[in-house]
């Protein structure tokens, strides 16, 4: 019974320590998590601001040709840097910078259709006006994966663990990309 009495008390004091030892310290709070909702946001109001700043270019500019191409290409840019801010939110710098190549790829294949007519928007052939349009859906489905990828950021994560049997071993990767 002594014994027992002993270990309880041992036990309580192995417990309570930390706050009975002089000068210790509380614990710190454990680091903030990502948060995906706020990468979502963020990326949604990038890929918004784009079309705000380039749309209204377009809206504005009547048949001015080269405006025309100034917005168009905002709202294109738009798309590029969505992935990218919403992947910096969760501190996936160059995974966001993965998922912004394609946006920035469709950005840079509209460039040379303006340089071979300037007022293709408007009075372009069917084919660049097409190409135009398929490249600003293709920017923009690469956009909103990239917004959506960051925004399960949170929930990722891989694990590498040992394997081991009686005739092999190595090593397992898993957990969620």
């Amino acid at each position: 019974m002594r014994s027992l009495a002993i270990s309880a008390a041992l036990a309580t004091l192995l417990l309570l320590r930390p706050t009975l030892v002089q000068g210790a310290e509380p614990r710190p709070p454990p680091p903030p998590q990502p948060d995906g909702a706020v990468a979502f946001l963020v990326g949604a109001a990038t890929v918004l601001a784009g079309f705000a700043a380039g749309g209204t270019l377009v809206a504005a500019s009547g048949e001015d040709a080269a405006k025309n191409e100034a917005g168009w290409l905002i709202i294109e840019s738009g798309f590029a840097l969505a992935p990218l801010t919403s992947h910096a939110v969760v501190g996936e710098w160059w995974r966001g910078a993965a998922f912004a190549s394609i946006p920035t790829a469709t950005t840079l294949g509209s460039v040379p259709i303006f340089l071979a007519r300037q007022d293709a928007i408007e009075n372009g052939v069917i084919a660049q006006q097409e190409g135009l349009w398929w490249l600003f859906a293709g920017g923009l489905a690469g956009a909103v994966v990239g917004v959506v990828d960051a925004t399960f950021a949170p929930g990722r994560a891989l694990h590498l663990a040992p394997a081991l049997g009686p005739h092999d071993a190595g090593l397992i990767l898993g957990g969620a990309l």
